[in-house]
């Protein structure tokens, strides 16, 4: 829906490219989560630690398939969420 000044009311849906997208070039809005599907335990990675951990150029998928949960210990299926920070 655009208003009269061609002004965007509702914000456009944004598509992430995870095999393509690395830490450096994932906007700073954007938070990492991470979900295990063994006891559903999510937490927030901080991008700052993980970026000096495993390099700024290294792949959103490359990372999902590290994911280790920290409530039951599973590293099998865990899956990677971006979720978006409100911006004023």
């Amino acid at each position: 829906m655009k208003h009269r000044r061609s002004i965007d009311l509702v914000a456009g849906y944004e598509a992430v490219e995870i095999h393509r997208e690395t830490l450096a070039t994932l906007p700073q809005w954007y938070v990492i989560h991470a979900q295990c599907p063994a006891c559903w335990h999510e937490t927030m990675i901080d991008r700052r630690q993980l970026a000096y951990r495993s390099g700024k150029d290294t792949t959103l998928a490359k990372i999902g398939l590290h994911l280790k949960c920290n409530g039951c210990g599973n590293r099998t299926g865990n899956q990677l969420l971006l979720g978006k920070l409100p911006r004023d």
